[in-house]
């Protein structure tokens, strides 16, 4: 555990009232890595990756902070709305809640303490009500710069178990064949034509069967062709239209990486959250460090009552019961399948630790 957060030039741990946010949210974890500066006057030294400083003195010197590579919380108040805004040179965040004060310095260095990154931690503070975990999803700010619905996606089943992600039609007859419950087909190809010839075979491979088929971004070819569901990317859910989705009765899964992304997909009112990567994976590059289980549990805490879920990344056959045990619907494979030497063989060990069929054997 190496665990760094400023104030104003002194450690955190030297403010009484930090002492007691972290004693309200339990010890550090041991996995914990966090480096940072807050600031709340003007900074005494040279911006890092790791600076941020909140409400700048003015607009130049927040222009030349970010210049300099620093982060800047700018925290705009009206009547009991406030408007957060985190920004830098990689990314400008807005979020809405209900509050009459700028956020408090040592709310955030205790979320950022227990590793969660800056984004995140300014949510759990906007949303820490002064004792505990923050699991009121009510309680957490709006994005304001993302799509957002006003009626909800057909649902998901909870429990639904198994979740296969392949990259070809000829897998989803495969795992059709055999029953896995959930297939979602993300074809790369960059040719339109024969990806959506992919997703027509796809959606005749699981007719007849009980299989449920999503399909990764192709919305368009998801309701030419009928298919069950599609899944959407963070980038993707501003480019997609989210009517037309829900209107051809599509279901709708959201990937997300963190607590803002979380609120982003909520806003969509989507059918299951997926919640990764929980685990390093080769399939493509993540955005975030692996989120591991500690955090998938209070994700799971957070948004399990609102929506089913599904835990993706690096899970195979030796971490998919510790992924059960946290509570999720869903445990998302691709190269425990895919990759394996006899694919029915590693499907059927995988679909043995369901907890729906695991609960089933055990009442028999």
């Amino acid at each position: 555990m190496s665990v760094s957060v400023h104030v104003d030039g002194q450690p955190a741990d030297h403010s009484p009232d930090y002492a007691n946010v972290l004693a309200s949210l339990g010890p550090l974890p041991q996995e914990s890595n966090h480096l940072c500066e807050i600031w709340t006057r003007t900074p005494q030294r040279e911006p890092s990756p790791h600076a941020v400083w909140i409400n700048p003195d003015s607009p130049a010197a927040a222009r030349n902070w970010l210049h300099r590579g620093g982060t800047a919380l700018t925290c705009h108040i009206d009547s009991d709305l406030c408007t957060d805004r985190l920004h830098n040179h990689e990314s400008d965040i807005r979020v809405q809640s209900h509050s009459e004060t700028p956020i408090a310095p040592h709310l955030l260095a205790a979320f950022l303490a227990h590793d969660f990154p800056l984004v995140d931690a300014l949510m759990l503070a906007r949303a820490y009500r002064g004792q505990g975990w923050p699991y009121d999803l009510n309680h957490y700010p709006v994005p304001l710069d993302g799509p957002a619905s006003a009626n909800p996606f057909p649902p998901f089943p909870r429990r639904a178990g198994l979740y296969a992600v392949v990259p070809a039609s000829e897998w989803v007859h495969r795992l059709a064949d055999i029953r896995v419950p959930v297939v979602q087909l993300r074809d790369k190809r960059p040719d339109a034509a024969l990806r959506s010839a992919a997703v027509e075979q796809a959606v005749r491979a699981v007719a007849g069967s009980g299989t449920l088929l999503f399909i990764n971004d192709d919305w368009s070819a998801a309701i030419c062709h009928g298919a069950y569901g599609v899944h959407l990317g963070q980038e993707d859910i501003a480019q997609a239209d989210l009517d037309a989705i829900r209107s051809a009765g599509l279901r709708l899964g959201i990937s997300t990486h963190g607590i803002y992304e979380i609120l982003r997909a909520h806003a969509c009112r989507p059918s299951y959250i997926a919640l990764g990567a929980i685990y390093a994976t080769t399939t493509k590059s993540m955005p975030t460090l692996p989120q591991g289980l500690r955090r998938l549990r209070h994700y799971v805490q957070l948004v399990s009552p609102h929506y089913p879920l599904v835990a993706i990344g690096g899970i195979d056959r030796s971490r998919i019961e510790g992924i059960w045990a946290t509570g999720v619907d869903c445990a998302a494979v691709l190269r425990a399948i895919v990759d394996a030497a006899d694919y029915r063989q590693a499907a059927s060990e995988l679909l043995a630790t369901s907890p729906a069929l695991v609960g089933a054997s055990e009442s028999s």
